[in-house]
C-alpha cells in the first residue's frame, strides 16, 4: 500500500481514503496510456479525459497523432508500484517505480520493436480533482532510471 502524506492537517481516515483514490484513479491511467494509440479516433479523446486532464490530455492526443503519421504503436503493458501520495490544497502528486520491461514502441507496419521499457521507471504524476469528485493525471513526468 502506497504511503500517504499531506502538506497541511494531520492524517485522517479521509486523508487515507483520497491516497487510496488517487493510486487507483493513476492505476488507470497508466492501463488507459497502455492502449491510447489503439482506442478508436472518434471516442479517443472523451475515454481519455476520463482519466486524464490537461495539459496531459492535449499532450497525448498530439503524441498519438504524431506516432500514427510515422507508423509507430505502443506494445505492451506497465507494471504500477506506487511509493508514495502526497496530497496537497491543489491536489495530490503520485510516485511511481514502473516496471515497463514488458513495454514499448514498434513499427505499427513492420512490428519491430523500436524501445522497450526498464525495470524501475522513476516517475512522478502530477493529479488533479475534477468537479465530477473523480482524479485525473494533469501531468505525468519521467524522472529516469532506478528507484
Amino acid at each position: 500500500m502506497p504511503s500517504v502524506s499531506r502538506n497541511a492537517p494531520p492524517p485522517s481516515s479521509s486523508t487515507d481514503a483520497d491516497g487510496k483514490a488517487v493510486a487507483a484513479a493513476y492505476t488507470r491511467f497508466v492501463a488507459m496510456l497502455d492502449r491510447a494509440d489503439s482506442l478508436p479516433a472518434e471516442s479517443r479523446k472523451q475515454q481519455l479525459a476520463t482519466v486524464m486532464a490537461d495539459p496531459q490530455l492535449s499532450r497525448v492526443l498530439q503524441r498519438i497523432d504524431k506516432m500514427k503519421s510515422q507508423h509507430i504503436a505502443t506494445y505492451g503493458h506497465i507494471v504500477v508500484h506506487v511509493k508514495r501520495v502526497q496530497l496537497t490544497t491543489s491536489g495530490a502528486t503520485l510516485y511511481d517505480c514502473q516496471d515497463s520491461r514488458d513495454s514499448g514502441l514498434l513499427n505499427s507496419a513492420t512490428g519491430k520493436k523500436l524501445s522497450r521499457g526498464v525495470s524501475h521507471g522513476n516517475t512522478k504524476a502530477l493529479m488533479v480533482k475534477g468537479s465530477d469528485g473523480q482524479w485525473r493525471v494533469s501531468k505525468f513526468i519521467t524522472i529516469g532510471d532506478g528507484c
